[in-house]
C-alpha cells in the first residue's frame, strides 16, 4: 500500500507541474492580448486646430507706455497669458476707461463690451488648453497602463519559473529517495545530480531572461516637438505652443528649454541604468514614432508626459489669474 502511494506521488507532482505551466501560459496569452490592445489604443484627440479668434498674440514692448500702464494694473503671470491670447490692446483700452470712471459711478457700455469680449476670448483659449492637457494625459495613462501590464507579465513568468524549480526539486528528492529505498544508490545519485542541474538551469534561465517588451507606437508624439524645438507644432494648438516657447520672465528660459533639460537627465539616467545591468545598449525612441518598450522605459516616458501635463495645467492657472484680474476692480488691487 505504501509502495503504491509512493508510486503515485510522482504522478501527482508531474500533474501539478503541467497544470501550473498550462495556467501560466493561458494567463500569459490573456495578458499579451490585453497588452497589444492597450499599447495600440492611441488617443483620438485632435489638438492641432485652434480658433483664429483666440490666437492673435501681441507682445508688449518693455518700457513702452502700454507696458508701464498694464504693469500697474496686472501681474506678471496674467500679462504673460494676455500676450499669448492677444488681449493686450483690449487691456490697454479697458484700463484707460477704468481711469476715466468715478469710483461709485456705473461702468460705461464700452467698458462692459470690452470686458465681455475679453472673457469670451479667454474661455475659447481655455478650450484649447484643455484639449492639449487631455492629449498629454491620455498618452501618459496609456504608457502607465502598458507598463503595468508588462510588469504583470514579467511577474507571471517569474512565478511560473519559480514554481517549476520548486516542483523539479521535489520530484528529484522523491526520485532519489525511492531509488535508494529500492537499493539503486548509484542511480539515485545520478538522479539527484540531474535534478540539481535542471533546477539550477531553471534558476539561471529566470535570472538571464530579458524583460518583456510591448510594441508601443506614438505617431502624434507630444514629446517630439519639444525635444527637437521645432518652430511650429502639428500636435499642440498654436496658443499652447506660443506659450511654451515664451520665457516666464526676462531671467528664465522658455518652458520648452526647461522641459528638454529635465528630459535629458531622465534619458541619461535610464541609459546608465541599462549599462549598469550589463544589458545591450539600445536607443529608446521616446521622441520618434514609437518602438518596443520595456516597463521601465514606459515609466520614463510617463514621467516626461506628466511633467509636460503639469506645465499645461499651470498655463490654465495663469489664464484663471488673468480672468480674475480682469473682472476685479482696479481699486481693489
Amino acid at each position: 500500500m505504501i509502495t503504491h502511494r509512493l508510486n503515485l506521488l510522482p504522478c501527482y507532482l508531474i500533474s501539478l507541474l503541467f497544470a501550473t505551466t498550462f495556467t501560466s501560459c493561458m494567463t500569459s496569452r490573456q495578458t499579451a492580448s490585453t497588452l497589444a490592445k492597450v499599447a495600440n489604443d492611441n488617443c483620438a484627440i485632435d489638438s492641432s486646430g485652434t480658433s483664429g479668434y483666440v490666437f492673435h498674440p501681441v507682445d508688449l514692448q518693455p518700457g513702452s507706455a502700454d507696458d508701464s500702464l498694464l504693469r500697474q494694473r496686472y501681474g506678471e503671470r496674467g500679462l504673460r497669458m494676455a500676450q499669448a491670447v492677444g488681449l493686450t490692446p483690449l487691456l490697454v483700452r479697458a484700463t484707460l476707461l477704468e481711469r476715466q470712471q468715478t469710483p461709485d459711478g456705473p461702468a460705461s457700455n464700452e467698458y462692459l463690451t470690452l470686458r465681455q469680449k475679453m472673457t469670451d476670448q479667454l474661455q475659447l483659449a481655455s478650450f484649447d488648453i484643455a484639449t492639449a492637457v487631455a492629449l498629454v494625459d491620455c498618452d501618459s495613462k496609456r504608457a502607465t497602463l502598458t507598463a503595468t501590464l508588462l510588469t504583470r507579465q514579467e511577474n507571471s513568468r517569474e512565478k511560473a519559473m519559480t514554481i517549476s524549480a520548486i516542483t523539479t526539486g521535489a520530484l528529484t528528492a522523491l526520485a532519489v529517495g525511492m531509488l535508494k529505498l529500492g537499493d539503486h544508490d548509484n542511480t539515485g545519485e545520478w538522479a539527484g545530480i540531474g535534478g540539481g542541474l535542471l533546477e539550477a538551469g531553471l534558476g539561471i534561465t529566470s535570472l538571464w531572461q530579458k524583460p518583456p517588451r510591448a510594441d508601443y507606437r506614438h505617431r502624434r508624439n507630444p514629446l517630439r516637438d519639444i525635444w527637437v524645438h521645432s518652430i511650429t507644432s502639428p500636435v499642440f494648438p498654436p496658443l499652447v505652443w506660443y506659450y511654451l516657447n515664451k520665457p516666464k520672465s526676462a531671467n528664465t528660459p522658455p518652458l520648452v528649454d526647461a522641459l528638454r533639460s529635465r528630459w535629458d537627465i531622465l534619458v541619461s539616467l535610464d541609459t546608465e541604468a541599462r549599462q549598469t545591468r550589463h544589458r545591450k545598449r539600445r536607443e529608446v525612441d521616446y521622441f520618434g514614432d514609437g518602438t518596443f518598450y520595456t516597463a521601465e522605459e514606459l515609466t520614463v516616458r510617463s514621467t516626461m508626459l506628466g511633467q509636460l501635463a503639469t506645465e499645461l495645467q499651470l498655463m490654465n492657472n495663469d489664464l484663471t489669474i488673468l480672468l480674475n484680474e480682469i473682472v476685479r476692480s482696479s481699486q481693489k488691487r
